[in-house]
């Protein structure tokens, strides 16, 4: 089994208010085993609909960034999120390319 990912895009529409999801995110990905491997404040969608920050979160399994994302902690997290940006994709998918 490979290691899962979140793939993120988002277009900030509130550096304040992003900001403060990022302080909180910043303190929870560590209490589900996630990292953040890499990051892009310009990121360019060459094609389909993406925003401006991009980020990939690495998790150890596919199965623990899904329970990472349901999670109520999460979820409520999330709402910051949302009320400080637009456009936001998220894609949890299994790093493995053997399947």
């Amino acid at each position: 089994m490979g290691k899962g990912y979140w793939i993120v895009t988002t277009t900030v529409t509130n550096p304040e208010g992003f900001g403060e999801y990022v302080q909180g995110f910043a303190s929870w990905i560590g209490s589900v085993e996630g990292k953040v491997i890499a990051k892009d404040l310009e990121a360019k969608t060459v094609e389909g609909k993406g925003g401006q920050l991009s980020v990939i979160i690495e998790f150890p399994s596919k199965e623990i960034a899904l329970e990472a994302y349901e999670r109520a902690d999460y979820q409520e997290l999330s709402k910051l999120r949302w009320a400080n940006s637009i456009d936001t994709n998220i894609t949890i998918m299994d790093g493995s390319v053997n399947h």
